[in-house]
């Protein structure tokens, strides 16, 4: 009889349900992951509210065991079977000339700012599971694994769920550090304290920033309060203080060196305070896919600007040393854990809706 396995798809708007696949064949270029946690990302919640995108196994931020490695995909990722894994979602073409620069997450095969068919073309998380092997998201118990899969070994005593920030936070050191330029002597201004923003505070501290300053609302008091714990100098709650009074206090008036918006800026607010509250030659990394730069503020301020898109392969490298570094409250960031037929119910956590306090969720496809 063959081996069966357990995932959960999304079968229409906020809606999953069980189901059993076959356990994947292992062909000489691929190799199966025995899924141990995968965390729920924060685009998660957009994905599982989006009309006509099924059915789907969602799960980006995926951590598992090598069950199974075929010989010519041993050869390539330098991994063997018993080897434990963090993944990104990226599954690159390796031939193109962003591949070839280094920067796959630009790769026209992945880039889904550019695609026509998001929901079939091959990324993890995100593609139809009628596509064949049908494993490829890690919100079931095993994932198929094709050659062109990107993937970090990792240590053998680091704890899945803690090894599921590797894409949060590798984001967090693309976006703060190597896009944003956070090092020594700089102020870095941060909006929102979700996975994605407490990366980047660990980040920018991390690589010496003088100052970080991390933006949240009242309904955020306990990630704000967590984040002085991960580098943070200052988290402001602007329903209570006035931002930019004390932004130009902590600065002596100078403005800040590095933003980073980690909240998808909905109204619009967080563009005209990012530029408002920017020294002269700043660096500003902005979410706001509706939203306008005024290009007058952007010359008299001789400002660079650019929006977040995804993280490259050493971003991810730095970020899981310093998950695995034992400096930082992890724990704590690791608020939830919900066993696979609570899919729906980590989703909705990680939208703030249901649970209270949740910070950065997973799914244990085996609880």
């Amino acid at each position: 009889m063959t081996k069966k396995v357990l995932a959960a798809v999304k079968t229409a708007v906020e809606t999953t349900e069980l189901r059993e696949f076959d356990y994947p064949s292992l062909a000489p270029d691929s190799g199966i992951l025995r899924v141990e946690a995968s965390g729920v990302g924060g685009s998660d919640p957009e994905v599982y509210r989006k009309p006509g995108h099924v059915p789907v196994i969602m799960g980006h931020e995926n951590v598992g065991t090598l069950e199974a490695v075929g010989s010519i995909a041993e050869r390539r990722w330098g991994v063997k079977a018993g080897d434990r894994v963090a993944l990104h979602e990226y599954l690159p073409c390796w031939h193109c000339e962003w591949c070839m620069k280094g920067d796959f997450r630009l790769c026209m095969e992945v880039d889904f700012f550019n695609v026509k068919d998001r929901l079939n073309t091959l990324r993890f998380g995100m593609s139809t599971c009628e596509i064949a092997p049908h494993l490829w998201g890690g919100y079931a118990q095993y994932m198929h694994l094709p050659l062109n899969t990107v993937m970090h070994k990792i240590p053998h005593d680091l704890p899945a769920t803690h090894a599921t920030l590797a894409v949060p936070f590798g984001n967090g050191v693309q976006w703060a550090c190597n896009d944003g330029g956070a090092g020594p002597g700089k102020t870095v201004l941060v909006f929102g304290p979700g996975q994605q923003g407490l990366g980047c505070v660990l980040a920018a501290k991390a690589a010496g920033a003088l100052t970080v300053i991390l933006a949240g609302m009242t309904r955020d008091r306990t990630r704000l309060d967590l984040s002085t714990r991960l580098g943070a100098d200052h988290a402001i709650d602007v329903q209570e203080k006035d931002l930019k009074a004390e932004v130009m206090r902590l600065t002596n008036g100078r403005g800040v060196d590095v933003v980073v918006d980690t909240t998808g800026d909905p109204e619009g607010t967080v563009v005209a305070q990012a530029i408002e509250l920017a020294a002269k030659g700043a660096y500003l990394s902005l979410n706001g896919l509706d939203q306008h730069v005024p290009i007058g503020e952007i010359k008299k301020r001789y400002l660079t600007v650019r929006a977040p898109r995804g993280r490259s392969y050493g971003a991810v490298e730095l970020a899981l040393r310093y998950i695995a570094s034992g400096k930082y409250p992890l724990d704590e960031v690791c608020s939830h854990t919900f066993g696979l037929a609570q899919t729906h119910e980590a989703i909705l956590a990680t939208a703030g809706r249901g649970v209270e306090g949740a910070i950065h969720v997973c799914v244990d496809p085996w609880k």
